[in-house]
């Protein structure tokens, strides 16, 4: 029997090339994982969104409103219905996100400065789709708004630049760094699609190391090691390592080069993280599955503990606004270290000597967990009885 790194590495290549559900673990699920993200959120946002409008109105002036909005990127009028209950009714069906009220004399009120109330109405459980109907809303009525006023004080004889310094008196230049056509496929995909690799690269390495406990075969697999738990884990977790991250690498070219994301500083320091993560994942593990030896147990930790990292590690909700007792678990999961590199290589662009902090959080997962747990994974390796494979 050979024995050795280089024995157990042929060991693990044979079983992935013999069972099916490794090869969906290791390249299917990633791939598809990669093939969604790059297709369907392809737009950037949700544009044309259904929307209603009540006209109670019906003057030229909010038959203008009506015009803007349903020209406007993000909402799209499918419907102009008589009354607030017909909109209310197709909100609560699910048929439009929002609905817009104008009301009675609105036209009459706007030039006599009475400052009449236009109503929107959502429903906040869809939250991308409200908040980008609701700006687009409020952007269009805030121009139909200052041009009423600027309209006003021109008839009352006002000079032009005089009228517009009095309606609109502080103009925003606003600048929008490394996301300027506010693409939501760039926040949430530039996460997302590395973390759910990172999630597979967790659960198939409880699996590879607790399908040995599960058949029996754990000796077997540590005698071809030297008896030596490093070399076995090694051996075994170095082909999906590599493996992972090169599927990460890939999701990481098709963001810059496909899906256009920025990139302003080097793609070697973002590979680099790629690996360092996948490796820190594996780490972790090693971890649940040394600390809990039986497979079942292992992988619905592992999978609780890879869901709750995306909300934890700080791009879907900021860091800074997390609780102070909940802050600290964030830096339990290697996305937040990776978040942090891509926010200062891809974003920033800072060179490799001034994002090091995450790289020494990732090294410390690869150092300290394995150690945490290894003793009680080889004492659960040498107990189980002998099987052959």
């Amino acid at each position: 029997m050979k024995k050795g790194l280089w024995a157990i590495i042929q060991r693990e290549l044979h079983r992935m090339v013999k069972k099916p559900i490794y090869l969906v673990m290791t390249i299917i699920i990633p791939s598809i994982i990669i093939i969604f993200f790059a297709t369907f959120l392809n737009q950037g946002v949700p544009t044309q969104m259904p929307i209603a409008v009540v006209d109670f109105d019906n003057s030229s002036t909010s038959r203008m409103i009506v015009r803007s909005l349903d020209a406007g990127q993000m909402a799209k009028i499918k419907y102009k219905l008589p009354s607030y209950e017909n909109a209310k009714t197709k909100m609560q069906r699910g048929e439009i996100y929002a609905f817009v009220v104008i009301p009675r004399n609105f036209e009459k009120d706007v030039y006599t400065s009475k400052q009449p109330v236009i109503n929107f109405h959502t429903e906040y459980a869809h939250y991308l789709a409200s908040s980008l109907i609701m700006k687009e809303i409020q952007t269009t009525l805030t121009t139909i708004s200052i041009g009423a006023d600027l309209k006003v004080r021109l008839q009352k004889g006002e000079n032009e630049h005089q009228a517009m310094a009095q309606v609109n008196p502080i103009v925003n230049d606003v600048h929008i760094i490394a996301n300027s056509k506010l693409n939501y496929a760039l926040y949430l995909t530039s996460m997302m699609m590395p973390g759910i690799i990172c999630l597979m690269a967790l659960m198939c390495s409880v699996y590879v190391i607790g399908i040995e406990l599960k058949l029996g075969t754990s000796r077997r697999w540590l005698a071809i090691g030297n008896k030596s738990l490093r070399i076995s884990l090694f051996g075994k977790l170095i082909p999906y390592t590599l493996i992972f991250s090169f599927m990460t690498i890939i999701s990481e070219i098709v963001m810059e080069k496909i899906m256009g994301f920025p990139n302003e500083g080097s793609p070697i320091i973002m590979y680099l993280g790629a690996l360092f993560t996948i490796a820190a994942y594996q780490a972790v593990g090693i971890f649940i599955i040394g600390i809990l030896p039986s497979m079942r147990t292992a992988l619905s930790i592992a999978a609780f503990y890879g869901t709750m990292g995306f909300t934890l590690s700080g791009f879907t909700y900021p860091n800074y606004a997390m609780l102070s007792g909940v802050k600290p678990f964030s830096y339990l999961y290697p996305l937040k270290q990776y978040y942090d590199i891509y926010c200062n290589v891809q974003i920033n662009g800072l060179p490799f000597t001034q994002t090091l902090m995450p790289f020494v959080f990732l090294l410390c997962f690869w150092i300290i967990l394995p150690l945490l747990s290894t003793w009680n994974l080889k004492k659960a390796v040498v107990q189980l009885n002998y099987k052959r494979d």
